[in-house]
């Protein structure tokens, strides 16, 4: 090819998201073909090897269980057109069982898998089980489970694909409670219950990490300085390995409730390794609760 594809197939579990995803590369003018048939896939891609098709510079397939043939052959098919000169990237989109069954639930939408006869739980259990070997060699696997549409596309386009991106690597700082448990993706997790809690001081109980006074508080404690300062020394160390290998590595800071202290320590550590040249996305899952 004469120059360089930047060839994009999305697929994971129905209603994670592709369609909210597909949306969001449409408006960054990306050429987005959804679920062609095995045959025609096949034709489509042999035609982008001779670099007759224009669009395959900015270009998103989408693949899911809709074919089940295609999908089976998925691994084998991208692990040839890679050998073959042709840079894909595929991205998996995949959620909990319970945010598929709600989101169901909300569209009166059946699952792809239902004509089988099957249950919606069944459905789900049954694709999950088809998809997971394609899960394991994607180059991007988001957990949409607690995303809205509006973080996916903060995401996306500050992180991923930026049409001039700063590295390829990303780091996604994550706050949260731990009485609602702990975020499903989280390469690491950071328990920041130790420090002191602003939520008792009369003050400081309605407002949250992100206001300057609470910041203040905890900045403080000997405790704050402490942890920072060895949670730091261990992820210097652990991002420069883990950019070596992966594309993307979530970390989770939590404290009890999701608001005050998590989310102080979330907003320092991405504001301290996005000053270290590190592409940095924040979500503060439970702030709101």
């Amino acid at each position: 090819m004469t120059k360089k594809s930047n060839i994009i197939i999305i697929t994971g579990y129905s209603g994670a998201g592709k369609t909210t995803f597909t949306k969001i590369l449409e408006d960054m003018d990306f050429f987005v073909i959804d679920n062609l048939p095995i045959e025609l896939f096949i034709k489509f891609m042999e035609l982008i090897q001779k670099n007759r098709v224009e669009q395959s510079s900015k270009l998103a397939l989408v693949v899911d269980i809709r074919e089940e043939k295609l999908i089976k052959e998925l691994p084998e098919f991208i692990k040839k057109m890679n050998k073959s000169g042709v840079p894909l990237s595929l991205v998996f989109l995949k959620a909990n069982k319970e945010s598929l069954i709600l989101r169901y639930k909300r569209t009166r939408r059946p699952h792809p898998l239902s004509k089988k006869n099957l249950s919606l739980e069944e459905s789900i259990n049954l694709e999950q089980k088809i998809l997971e070997p394609i899960e394991k060699i994607a180059s991007l696997v988001v957990d949409t489970s607690d995303k809205t549409p509006q973080d996916l596309r903060r995401l996306i386009s500050s992180s991923f694909f930026e049409g001039k991106r700063k590295s390829s690597f990303f780091v996604n700082f994550e706050s949260f409670g731990f009485m609602y448990g702990i975020p499903d993706k989280s390469d690491l997790v950071f328990d920041t219950r130790s420090l002191p809690n602003p939520y008792y001081v009369d003050q400081y109980k309605i407002k949250t990490g992100l206001d300057k006074e609470v910041k203040d508080f905890l900045m403080e404690y000997k405790e704050t300085e402490r942890f920072l300062k060895k949670t730091i020394n261990y992820l210097e160390y652990f991002l420069k390995e883990a950019k070596r290998e992966r594309f993307y590595i979530n970390i989770s800071f939590g404290c009890t409730g999701g608001k005050h202290r998590s989310v102080a320590i979330t907003e320092y550590m991405a504001a301290y390794f996005k000053k270290k040249g590190y592409e940095t996305f924040v979500i503060h899952r439970d702030i709101k609760k």
